[in-house]
């Protein structure tokens, strides 16, 4: 699947509420880490400092359903 983690797609829980898509209702992601880019530091060259998010994406659809704290 090259993007995603190598895990078969799984079930996820976050604060307590189980996953769902909100496009098809599926629940099972597969999951993976995105850098948030700013432009700021792209034009210092500085986007390793950026923040990142958790990245769930269904396994039916495709959407992805971002995360940070």
């Amino acid at each position: 699947m090259g993007l995603f983690s190598a895990d078969e797609p799984k079930r996820y829980e976050i604060d307590g509420k189980q996953l769902a898509c909100i496009f098809c209702k599926g629940e099972t992601f597969h999951t993976r880490t995105e850098q948030l880019h700013s432009p700021g530091r792209t034009f210092l060259n500085l986007e390793w400092t950026d923040s990142t998010a958790s990245c769930f994406v269904c396994s039916s659809c495709g959407f992805m359903h971002w995360f940070m704290r």
